[in-house]
């Protein structure tokens, strides 16, 4: 086999490129709004300020009807790297989110505000591991 054809095939498998990627889900979370939320308020005061939740969560205790028992609302922030050769393939992919999530008591005031917020904390990383 000739020389040339030689560094040609193996130029040819070693042939590759790099990706970056960002993807979120649903609208961002403002930490300062969801600070606002406060115990007693009602269900029309939580949504005029954080807007519609994003889910719903039911309750139905015995000899009580369903009722609306928490309010969940989202952002997921995710980042992708990967580096892609002729026959082999490497990604890595950090997602983290942002979840406010507003209880509710049986007379529909806010009884408790559970928030996190680590989206901003998702980064590229190198695609063979830390």
């Amino acid at each position: 086999m000739k020389p040339w054809i030689l560094a040609l095939a193996c130029c040819s498998l070693l042939s590759g490129c790099a990706i970056m990627g960002r993807q979120q889900k649903d609208q961002a979370l403002v930490r300062a709004d969801a600070e606002r939320v406060a115990k007693g308020m009602s269900r029309a005061e939580v949504v005029e300020i954080l807007g519609a939740p994003h889910q719903i969560e039911y309750i139905r205790e015995a000899n009580d009807p369903v009722r609306e028992h928490a309010y969940v609302y989202e952002h997921v922030r995710t980042k992708y790297t990967a580096i892609a050769l002729a026959f082999v393939n490497f990604g890595n992919s950090d997602e983290k989110r942002d979840r406010v999530v507003v209880f509710f008591d049986p007379d529909g005031k806010v009884a408790a505000v559970g928030k996190s917020f680590h989206a901003d904390e998702s980064s590229f990383g190198f695609p063979f591991g830390k």
